[in-house]
């Protein structure tokens, strides 16, 4: 499965959406991105808007890695004169390896549930994200993940024009034993995005995002 994940990693890398588990009804969204510790691909397809049906798949190299069936239900949006809030909550089964000294796996069913949050106005921008994934037959963790994301528009421009963002991404992994700063400038054009970042220890990322 390892080598499964990492050629679609590959393959549809450049590929990413609004970051959101839901989208407008029928959208259909591939989201996706890559850090030398931690690799995830997401590819949603949402019936209603306030529901997100799709797969993940994850890995953190040489630690875990995951398929899971994602459910990604919006619990409640805000929206106000300049300024929109979301809540969702994230649940599904799925099937993943733990790696261990010895270099061999351990391999079993699990579930993956989580919650994000987001906030943001035309010129202030914050999101947090928690997931967690366990083995249905012990309950330990596979793997927990909290990501918070803040950030600011240096000017303000139109739909129809370039839009763009600085924001420090902090995103703590495996158990939260790992932490990842990444800096990171965002681009916004219509229904194109890309966001370009290097963390404190100078890995890139590069995430670029599209919708339909």
């Amino acid at each position: 499965m390892k080598k499964f994940i990492l050629l679609l990693i590959i393959i549809l890398f450049p590929l990413y959406s609004f970051s959101h588990p839901s989208s407008y009804e029928g959208g259909l969204d591939l989201m996706g991105s890559s850090h030398s510790k931690y690799q995830n691909l997401e590819l949603v397809y949402s019936p209603k808007y306030w529901l997100g049906t799709g797969l993940v798949l994850e890995r953190s190299p040489k630690l875990w890695e995951s398929i899971a069936i994602q459910l990604g239900l919006l619990v409640k949006r805000w929206n106000l004169p300049a300024a929109q809030g979301n809540l969702y909550i994230l649940a599904g089964p799925g099937y993943g390896s733990k790696f261990n000294l010895k270099e061999d796996k351990d391999t079993d069913l699990l579930y993956r549930v989580g919650a994000q949050a987001d906030y943001e106005t035309r010129q202030i921008y914050t999101f947090v994200k928690y997931t967690e994934q366990r083995f249905f037959s012990s309950n330990n963790h596979l793997y927990k993940r909290l990501e918070l994301r803040a950030g600011f528009a240096p000017y303000l421009a139109k739909f129809t024009e370039l839009n763009s963002w600085l924001i420090l991404k902090t995103i703590f992994i495996n158990d939260f034993k790992d932490v990842i700063y990444v800096p990171t400038a965002r681009l916004f054009y219509k229904n194109f995005l890309i966001d370009l970042g290097v963390d404190l220890d100078g890995g890139a990322q590069l995430n670029f995002m599209v919708r339909n």
